[in-house]
């Protein structure tokens, strides 16, 4: 049973306050034993920290919960080689398929992965900790909303966790983040390469800076070169400093996640980049498959197939426009792509009818099938799923949102 604590609105309507102190807060919870779901609402956007009888449980926000779930579960993939592609589909699509998805629904998916013996206890415990000290990072930097403690579905608990030490953990690496210097003041920011600048690289490594920093965070570029985002960072703070690379803002809506600052400490030191002849070289040495991997574009748009050739031009990818669904059938078969992104509404075989005889082919089952419909109202996702979707992205989508969702299923 949930106990209510002093100072907490338990149940009910929120209790809307003018500011917050985050930390007060989780360890006042912490110290009075409190058992429930602590929400805290800014705007929009909502936090959840789940309490036993004063111990953190799991944590979660509702800014992008699937690209974060999706986030660790990657980066332990390089260790776990049973956390394929497939298998981190299938886990994300049972998240989806549930009646009443809830937050604690990614926590279950999780203990899932450990009866399944995917992972181990000792595993567990490494993403569920990632994950919660991930959404303390930006909990500690609200500053106003509207906070309540309610019950929650009881689940069983794999392990327990110090508020105390994963605060001081959350602490410690933003701490790092914050030494980075003054132009770095969000993990989501988006570095990219400026092509006309003046800076000791081979050809080959401009390539591969303008082939890769592309719309992705540095946070997203850390998983997908499995390397630790600290270190990444600091290996192109030099190209950073000499303007060869540069910084914008966190994509919507990772920009509605608050921005470092010094206001949880008394002095931050930046670091300063020191001049060397090895610019970026952490980057530059991370394994990263280069090889040209073949995307399939199905559209009866021919001005949206120029769009999707003009996005992806780049040596990493070799685009095949097709915009007859009948006749992409047989070429499909003799293409055989690394990924296909079809349209949704089409003549004479729509993409739902397409996707289903493609997948009823062996050699198809695993490649990464991507609809694309130009309104959310027009695409059935229990029915996308049934054909054997992968994903879908709705018009009209960005580059960067283009890119990273060619590289989340190709890399």
């Amino acid at each position: 049973m949930m106990t209510s604590d002093r100072g907490f609105s338990a149940g009910g309507t929120p209790q809307f306050i003018e500011t917050l102190h985050p930390e007060s807060l989780l360890q006042q919870l912490s110290s009075s034993g409190g058992t429930g779901c602590f929400k805290v609402g800014v705007q929009q956007q909502q936090w959840f920290l789940y309490f036993d009888q004063g111990d953190l449980i799991y944590a979660t926000h509702t800014i992008e919960p699937g690209d974060r779930f999706e986030r660790h579960l990657r980066q332990l993939s390089h260790t776990v080689p049973e956390l394929n592609r497939e298998l981190r589909v299938q886990v994300r699509q049972q998240w989806e398929q549930a009646d009443t998805p809830t937050p604690i629904y990614e926590y279950e998916s999780l203990r899932w992965l450990l009866t399944q013996h995917i992972i181990t206890p000792e595993q567990f415990n490494q993403l569920v900790e990632g994950l919660i000290v991930e959404v303390l990072e930006s909990f500690l930097y609200l500053k106003s909303g509207h906070h309540q403690l309610v019950p929650y579905v009881e689940v069983p608990i794999v392990n327990r966790f110090n508020p105390s030490r994963l605060i001081q953990q959350c602490k410690s690496k933003i701490q790092q983040w914050l030494s980075l210097g003054h132009k770095i003041v969000s993990p989501f920011q988006r570095p990219y390469f400026f092509g006309g600048s003046q800076v000791n690289l081979t050809p080959d490594q401009k390539q591969r800076l303008g082939s890769m920093l592309r719309g992705f965070s540095f946070r997203h570029l850390a998983v997908l070169l499995n390397q630790n985002e600290i270190t990444l960072v600091r290996s192109l703070l030099p190209l950073i400093e000499k303007g060869a690379v540069v910084v914008r803002k966190p994509q919507h809506p990772f920009d509605l996640l608050p921005s470092f600052d010094t206001s949880l400490w008394q002095e931050t030191a930046p670091a300063v980049a020191e001049e060397s002849g090895d610019l970026g070289s952490g980057f530059f040495t991370s394994q990263v498959p280069n090889r040209t991997y073949r995307i399939v574009c199905i559209d009866d748009s021919p001005a949206m197939l120029n769009e999707i050739k003009r996005f992806l031009a780049d040596d990493a990818f070799e685009v095949i426009a097709l915009n007859d669904s009948v006749k992409a059938l047989m070429e499909v078969m003799r293409l055989n792509p690394d990924l296909i992104l079809l349209d949704v509404g089409m003549p004479n075989i729509d993409g739902y009818k397409f996707c289903k005889v493609i997948r009823n082919h062996e050699r198809f089952k695993s490649v990464p099938i991507i609809m694309v419909t130009g309104n959310t109202g027009l695409i059935d996702r229990d029915r996308a799923r049934l054909v054997g979707a992968t994903d879908y992205m709705t018009k009209p989508f960005t580059q960067e949102a283009l890119l990273k969702m060619v590289f989340r299923y190709l890399s």
